[in-house]
């Protein structure tokens, strides 16, 4: 079995493991009990932005262990990994050169292959396009392109050492750049979706997710810094993004009212945009089917609540959002996967494209010719914007959030 304090440091590097892949706080709490079980220990774990603490509950003199961390990825596969033994640690003993064998295994898996996470950028770029409206096939090709141009940029800048926000920088740089190309090349209004869509699959839905879940439980401080993190992201990806449409000589043009694509194309271009996130997450295949089910389900409803029941777009959102938690909280639970990679990866085609556009051409626009009309109209649209984006957060985090109090109890 090892000795305790073996088992413990054991305990702390699984924690660790899932929290820098993405896995939420409340699960991997809920993990650490689950090991305490199976080894045959008693410990308590305290979360953190920078590092996690292990107490050890039968210890009067207050013994800790801490290790750092650094939640800013998320890799579906490695926590998958790690949850299968914590899984039969649930049940009764486990040994412990068994947790550590996962962890072992864990640490050796990688992200997505590189062909097949460049192909996932071109696919998701391309079916957002779709999504939002594009009004010829140009327009979604070109999206697909600079998606893809992103993708491999990204990788290559990560196997130089950049991190996250450099990588973000330099896609959201190169699309905008691309983006501005196309809108001088008089494609129509659509146009500017060249460069929308492809920052798009930049934004941080996993950790805007993850904190929303530790807000909702009262972890404070955790929970602001993944949101606080997320807002970082986006401002180096809508800095990005401007910066290469200006490089490209380009502004960008007010968008038109889009015109929805049918039922049916909505719903297959979001199942497709749902697969290509899963592949930035490397999830494992067999758990791919969750996310596009549920992403497919809940484009259906969104769309029949802005086209047949006349709701508001953030109302919208708020539906499709409560559909997918419904139906993916006990999914995650279950197969013991992150539900914020899953659950973002469903609904990544509610994005509000159109409004953070209007927002960042109004913007563009306020620093070159400032009326009070264009401040109005931005205003309105960031509002929208974020008024979507807390919709998505809220129909999200709250039926996982529910059933994390139903499991507590009943451990209890």
């Amino acid at each position: 079995m090892g000795s305790p304090a073996s088992a413990s440091s054991t305990v702390l590097e699984v924690a660790a493991m899932l929290q820098n892949n993405g896995q939420s706080t409340g699960m991997t709490l809920a993990a650490v009990d689950r090991l305490n079980n199976g080894l045959d220990i008693s410990t308590t774990l305290i979360p953190s932005w920078q590092s996690l603490t292990l107490t050890d509950s039968g210890d009067d003199t207050g013994a800790a262990q801490a290790v750092p961390v650094s939640p800013t990825a998320v890799n579906i596969a490695r926590v998958a990994a790690v949850m299968r033994v914590v899984d039969t640690a649930e049940d009764g003993p486990v040994a412990l050169d068994e947790v550590r064998g996962a962890l072992t295994e864990a640490a050796s898996l990688p992200l997505s292959h590189p062909v097949l996470f460049t192909l996932a950028c071109a696919g998701g770029a391309g079916a957002l396009a779709v999504i939002f409206g594009a009004d010829s096939p140009t327009v979604v090709l070109l999206a697909a392109l600079t998606g893809a141009v992103g993708g491999v940029l990204r990788r290559v800048a990560g196997r130089w050492g950049a991190g996250p926000l450099p990588q973000a920088l330099l896609a959201a740089t190169v699309s905008g750049f691309i983006g501005a190309h196309a809108m001088n090349a008089q494609l129509g209004a659509g146009a500017a979706l060249v460069a929308l869509c492809a920052v798009l699959i930049l934004v941080p839905g996993p950790h805007i997710l993850n904190g929303a879940l530790d807000l909702l439980s009262a972890r404070m401080g955790l929970g602001m810094c993944r949101i606080g993190w997320a807002v970082v992201i986006l401002i180096v990806i809508g800095v990005g993004l401007l910066l290469g449409v200006q490089l490209g000589g380009a502004n960008f043009p007010e968008l038109g009212t889009a015109t929805r694509a049918p039922l049916p194309g909505d719903v297959i271009a979001a199942g497709v945009a749902a697969a290509c996130y899963a592949v930035y997450f490397s999830m494992p295949s067999r758990f791919i089917l969750w996310p596009v089910a549920a992403g497919m389900l809940a484009h259906a409803g969104h769309w029949m609540a802005l086209a047949v029941w006349h709701c508001g777009p953030a109302t919208a959102a708020l539906i499709a959002c409560l559909i997918v938690g419904a139906a993916l909280a006990p999914v995650s639970h279950a197969l013991r996967i992150p539900f914020a990679g899953i659950g973002f990866a469903s609904v990544v085609s509610l994005v509000p494209g159109s409004y953070v556009l209007a927002t960042v051409h109004g913007m563009v626009g306020l620093a070159g010719d400032p009326t009070p009309e264009l401040l109005a109209t931005t205003a309105s649209s960031a509002a929208t914007a974020v008024a979507i984006i807390a919709a998505m957060a809220a129909g999200l985090a709250i039926p996982i959030h529910v059933r994390d109090v139903v499991v507590n109890r009943r451990r209890r």
